[in-house]
């Protein structure tokens, strides 16, 4: 309350001191300077200075309907300015309308209006111009007189006309901007918030070198992938610091802040058009219900609970057979401040016993199946135990889903499952085919089951992106198995929102095919990482190609020649439909799976994978 008051007090002195003064030098320029109200004629020396109360008095009263004595003193932006600019002109308004009808009777002449708006409103904000100036002065002052880091901005739009308001507004950052770089030509020479715009982006290290550059910072939401790969790279060759805004959506929003400025990284130069989420629809399908997530301290299942937490479910629970990894989801959860019903469970999804004592005790709405063995590698070394966990498990879970009258079920599939040539491929392509033939088998009761196929989602546990990092750290060589292999990437976040989704459409029953984008060569993905680093791929670090690995193919796919791609309410989300198992061999097929369960365990990892692939193979062509 006292520095309100106080605000409020040195405000109103400074407005009323500035008016009491351009009032009198209106009349002064208009009449002359001499001593007292000598030079005023004499049928208006006698108004002068009740005139002049009225006045002033009246300007501060359009200021304060305004809010002008509300603001920070040492802040003062456009918006204030403007706000400043109406409150003057509405009083000087109101004084001309005034003299029009009773000439100076009750306020100076027109001319004394007229000068006297002009040198008020000048004057004012000159003032507070300069208080700003003095403050950040100070500031500098007592942070030992370091002297601002200088920015250039790339991307003189709407982009970086918002990073640029930014660090104007917060000279507690310490970065000031002094040039800006563009793609679009017909920007260069003209200035944006009175900061040129220098030209294109491969000026900037010649710049660098005679302007003092310290930092550069991206603010481009309309330029491509490839665009943003090309100044990169060019930047860290020469050695200048480069960072990014966080995201596009906090930029245009107006959730951005400059201090949360960071290292461009793979996902930006990775970077698809952004995916929209129907947030309200999700919000609408979780709230008030008990919410089950399997495999909760994986990649996916973390951000699956993530998300589920902050869309106010009756209840979330989380189940995994890894304790620490656990611990790691449920802290994430606890140090974001969300509120939420957590139960906790350390528990082996495939334990069917175990499982179904949980589901009667928690009565669930949704379960979110992301629980699996994925790393290709070592499941082409254990196929019996990747066709009990990935196979069995997922089984046995969507019985006990419609068991225990789950309203929603939900399989985290992948794109390794189309045309399998691995393992764990496979495994996750019977999987899929298990919950068909349960559909088709009409054992589904209640039960909506939906399977999602998806890539390689960036910093997930396994893949490949950690790998290449881990190795760049150490020195090289960058393993890449084959300069031509691709893959699909996408984002955690993205992957999940859209995964969430999925489950909020009005279809039932359904297989969807998430859209990935266009594949991209693994050698591009290590050798930006490389150049992210400061560094050159085969000069400061090598590349070896080791090879295609067991069970890894050059491309993937994300459906099958026979499945037809159909459009769903999300552009984003593609529903998947192909010749369905008939009634008889749905059921005959879920009976073979099962017993495949034994003798599976016991052969040979050669002999197990071989069984495996000749029962994929009758299953896709019907022959169960």
């Amino acid at each position: 309350m006292k520095s309100r008051y106080t605000r409020f007090v040195v405000l109103l002195l400074l407005y009323a001191g500035a008016a009491t003064l351009t009032y009198w030098l209106a009349w002064r320029l208009r009449f002359g300077f001499y001593p007292g109200l000598d030079g005023i004629p004499d049928q208006f020396a006698d108004k002068v200075v009740w005139q002049g109360v009225a006045v002033v008095s009246f300007k501060m009263l359009c200021l304060y309907a305004l809010g002008q004595f509300t603001g920070l003193v040492r802040f003062f932006r456009l918006p204030d300015a403007i706000r400043l600019f109406i409150g003057s002109s509405l009083a000087t308004f109101v004084f001309l309308v005034i003299w029009v009808f009773s000439s100076f009777a009750i306020v100076p002449p027109g001319s004394i209006i007229v000068v006297d708006f002009i040198l008020f409103t000048f004057a004012v904000m000159g003032a507070r111009v300069g208080l700003r100036i003095l403050d950040e002065r100070r500031k500098g002052f007592f942070r030992g007189g370091r002297k601002p880091d200088r920015i250039a901005i790339v991307g003189a739009g709407q982009a970086g006309s918002a990073l640029l308001t930014e660090l104007n507004s917060r000279p507690e950052l310490n970065m000031r901007a002094i040039v800006f770089f563009d793609d679009a030509k017909a920007k260069h020479g003209r200035q944006l918030h009175g900061i040129p715009i220098a030209g294109m982006p491969e000026e900037i290290p010649s710049y660098h070198a005679t302007h003092d550059l310290d930092k550069v910072i991206l603010a481009m939401p309309g330029a491509d992938t490839a665009r943003i790969r090309e100044i990169v790279s060019l930047l860290k060759r020469k050695g200048i610091p480069v960072e990014t805004v966080p995201s596009v959506e906090e930029l245009m929003n107006g959730t951005f802040r400059a201090s949360l400025t960071r290292a461009v990284n793979i996902e930006d130069l990775l970077y698809r058009e952004s995916v929209k989420i129907n947030s309200e629809d999700l919000r609408q399908f979780v709230h008030g219900r008990t919410v089950v997530v399997t495999g909760a301290g994986g990649s996916i299942g973390r951000e699956l609970a993530y998300q589920l937490s902050s869309l106010s479910p009756k209840r979330l629970v989380l189940l995994d057979r890894c304790e620490s990894v656990l611990f790691v989801t449920e802290k994430r959860i606890r140090d974001a401040g969300i509120e939420i019903d957590l139960d906790i469970q350390v528990v082996d999804v495939s334990d069917g016993s175990e499982m179904g004592r949980l589901l009667s005790r928690l009565n669930p709405d949704i379960l979110y199946h992301a629980a699996a063995h994925k790393h290709v590698g070592m499941m082409e070394r254990q196929p019996a135990e990747a066709f009990r966990n990935n196979v069995l498990a997922t089984l046995k879970l969507a019985q006990l889903a419609v068991e225990h009258q789950i309203a929603h079920f939900c399989l985290i599939s992948t794109d390794k499952a189309v045309y399998p040539s691995s393992v764990m491929g496979a495994s996750k392509r019977l999987a899929e085919l298990a919950l068909q033939a349960l559909i088709r088998s009409q054992a589904t009761g209640n039960t909506n089951f939906s399977m999602v196929r998806f890539g390689n989602v960036i910093g997930s546990s396994g893949s490949v992106i950690p790998i290449f990092e881990e190795q760049i750290d150490r020195g090289g060589p960058v393993t890449v198995t084959h300069p031509e292999m691709t893959r699909y990437f996408m984002t955690i976040p993205e992957a999940v929102g859209l995964v969430l989704q999925v489950t909020a459409l009005p279809e039932v029953n359904a297989l969807y095919m998430l859209d990935m984008g266009t594949p991209v060569k693994i050698d591009s993905v290590a050798r930006d990482l490389i150049r992210l680093k400061g560094l050159e791929p085969d000069i400061d670090i090598e590349i070896v190609y080791t090879g295609i690995g067991a069970g890894e193919k050059m491309h993937e796919r994300l459906h099958r020649e026979e499945e037809r791609v159909d459009a769903t309410v999300h552009p984003k989300v593609h529903r998947l439909s192909n010749q369905p198992l008939s009634e008889p061999q749905a059921k005959v097929y879920l009976k073979n799976l099962e017993a495949m369960a034994h003798p599976i365990k016991h052969l040979s990892a050669k002999e197990a994978r071989t069984r495996l692939f000749e029962f994929l193979e009758s299953s896709e062509n019907h022959k169960v």
